[in-house]
């Protein structure tokens, strides 16, 4: 009776412990679509962006792009990680970036708490640890956070270049890690044609090109924390869907015992039930 009053606990517990994991599931789940929705947005806003400062460097003077495009000596690596766990091995793969990275003299800049402290259980020691967004509605002001800090150690000559790694999602094919370059510049190439007229502009070239520079820089950021974002949530989807499927293998297995226990022991009655009717008998 002792041992079935414990399965008994232990089967309870495991239902618990079913809703708080399907809770969280559903949570992931309803975080991946927000971020699919925003991605489509972020996506043909940086394409808008990017065509913008394709034509605004067409406007500049020969002499007006080079200093844009020099080498820095320093410059800052940006790995976007998760703010919380629960999303399995997620976090392992930009760290193995930056952990190859960290000989090269980089500023390391962690965004997610999480991921900065397996940052440090690896033997890393982040220059600075950002939060990353826990909801879709927060990735904006996230990706705005790490742009501030950015231009911060810009103004204090600090750094003088930003690379970025993050998880790139990859439709329904497997997340991949993604290491991108965003200062020194890289223009996008221009297309002319004979037939396009230049466009009409109310602001000089070179504060033009500047402004969307910085709108360039943001949107590319923007999209490297919501990309890592839903690859964080279908991870952590992923996870609760088999942890969801292994406790549910678990309670079954715990109430077949159950029921076995409790088969054995009504037998065990029986059988004391006929052994003790033919004591009888036989006396």
């Amino acid at each position: 009776m002792a041992q079935e009053r414990e399965i008994a606990t232990r089967i309870t517990s495991l239902s618990e412990l079913l809703e708080v994991v399907a809770a969280i599931r559903a949570m992931a789940a309803s975080q991946m679509q927000q971020a699919l929705t925003s991605l489509e947005a972020i996506r043909r806003y940086a394409e808008q962006i990017r065509e913008a400062l394709s034509e605004a460097a067409t406007l500049l003077p020969p002499a007006g792009v080079p200093e844009a495009l020099a080498r820095p000596n320093k410059s800052a690596l940006v790995v976007f990680c998760a703010e919380h766990g629960l999303c399995g091995g997620f976090n392992e793969h930009p760290l193995r970036a930056a952990e190859r990275a960290a000989g090269g003299g980089l500023a390391l800049i962690v965004v997610g708490t999480r991921g900065a402290q397996v940052c440090r259980e690896r033997g890393l020691s982040p220059d600075l640890v950002l939060p990353m967004a826990t909801h879709c509605a927060g990735v904006t002001a996230a990706a705005r956070r790490v742009a501030a800090e950015l231009y911060r150690m810009f103004s204090e000559r600090r750094i003088a270049g930003v690379e970025v790694v993050y998880t790139q999602h990859a439709g329904g094919q497997p997340a991949h890690l993604e290491q991108r370059r965003l200062l020194p510049l890289e223009l996008p190439v221009a297309q002319k044609t004979s037939a396009n007229l230049p466009p009409i502009i109310n602001l000089p070239p070179q504060r033009l090109f500047d402004d969307i520079v910085g709108e360039y820089f943001f949107a590319t950021l923007e999209n490297a924390a919501m990309q890592s974002f839903f690859s964080e949530n279908s991870t952590r989807f992923r996870a609760m869907e088999a942890a969801h499927q292994n406790i549910q293998d678990k309670s079954r297995e715990l109430t077949k015992l159950m029921q076995r226990l409790r088969q054995e022991l009504v037998t065990n009655e029986i059988l004391d039930l006929i052994g003790g009717s033919a004591a009888l008998e036989s006396s």
